[in-house]
């Protein structure tokens, strides 16, 4: 994204969809790990149903539910704002190439 030989900041609009696409597929990769895991320490919890780290089990599944449901939506936000700037940096390129092409207005 930078251009450290000039020291300016250059951004592409096609590398910040390719972080969204990255950010995108890594929250979507990670629904079926997730719920195998939850459904696993349910089904080994409900199995050892008397001993003593049954409940332990079963709190592990569902303890551990949320902060990956949460770290998947925090993946999908993240590729949505990434695919939002790269829409607003081509946007503000069309633009500025706009107004330079139309030319200086005012009088003679």
């Amino acid at each position: 994204m930078g251009d450290n030989a000039t020291g300016r900041v250059v951004v592409q609009p096609a590398d910040l969809r390719a972080s969204a696409g990255i950010a995108k597929g890594l929250g979507e990769e990670l629904g079926a790990p997730v719920q195998n895991a939850v459904t696993a320490s349910e089904t080994v919890s409900g199995q050892l149903a008397g001993w003593s780290i049954a409940g332990g089990l079963a709190q592990l599944g569902t303890g551990w539910s949320k902060p990956l449901g949460d770290l998947r939506q925090r993946l999908a936000d993240t590729a949505a704002n990434l695919n939002s700037n790269a829409a607003a940096h081509e946007h503000n390129d069309r633009a500025v190439a706009g107004a330079w092409a139309v030319g200086p207005q005012g009088g003679k």
